[in-house]
């Protein structure tokens, strides 16, 4: 009998151990996997202010573009200085935010520099050019949002120059400059579908 106890007891005591060091794995691996997906949604949320911040820089530099073409048609324009320095402004906001986004897989053209060794693998790999993970690269006939937006503020401020050196704008002229601001809203639409696409996929 007494032999019979110290059985039971012994068998009692390993299976307590094995529940114990299974109890102990699990607990493990569940605060692993909690651990990862806090990480995770960490990244992901990381990334949307990323997106969001590239999403917004872009379209306050357009509006600001927009909204000078607007004051020059109304004969109401700002000072050249003026204009130059709000527009450094708007530019750096969206340099930082294309820099930051290469992270997430965005390779914008900063230059035209830049923006011609992306085009020049685009020919040499025969497709279109594509970011690493998103489509945001400039086509083979139209630049990408960054440089669209540097043609339009260089040509606006000439503009500015110009009429504060008494040169009257002709209509040809604001209708070029339009043209200029509407490429810049093509090339914003073509990075703003990129955009969404991603901001839905870090939404699922």
């Amino acid at each position: 009998m007494a032999d019979s106890e110290a059985l039971f007891g012994l068998i009692g005591v390993i299976g307590g151990a094995v529940l114990g060091a299974g109890a102990t794995m699990f607990s493990s691996a569940l605060q692993t996997r909690t651990a990862e997906r806090i990480r995770r949604r960490s990244r992901a949320e990381e990334e949307m202010r990323r997106l969001i911040a590239l999403r917004k820089s872009t379209r306050e530099a357009l509006k600001f573009l927009s909204d000078t073409v607007e004051s020059l048609e109304s004969a109401q324009p700002a000072s050249r200085d003026g204009f130059t320095a709000d527009w450094q402004a708007a530019r750096s906001a969206v340099t930082d935010a294309a820099e930051m986004s290469t992270i997430d897989g965005f390779d914008l053209a900063l230059s035209p520099g830049t923006e011609e060794a992306m085009r020049r693998r685009q020919h040499d790999s025969g497709q279109q050019a594509r970011p690493r993970r998103h489509q945001s690269s400039p086509s083979q006939d139209s630049p990408g949002i960054v440089i669209s937006l540097d043609i339009a503020g260089s040509a606006l401020g000439e503009a500015l120059r110009a009429q504060g050196l008494g040169t009257a704008l002709t209509p040809e002229d604001m209708r070029r400059l339009r043209e200029l601001v509407a490429r810049a809203e093509e090339g914003r639409s073509t990075l703003l579908a990129a955009l969404l696409d991603r901001m839905e996929d870090l939404q699922d």
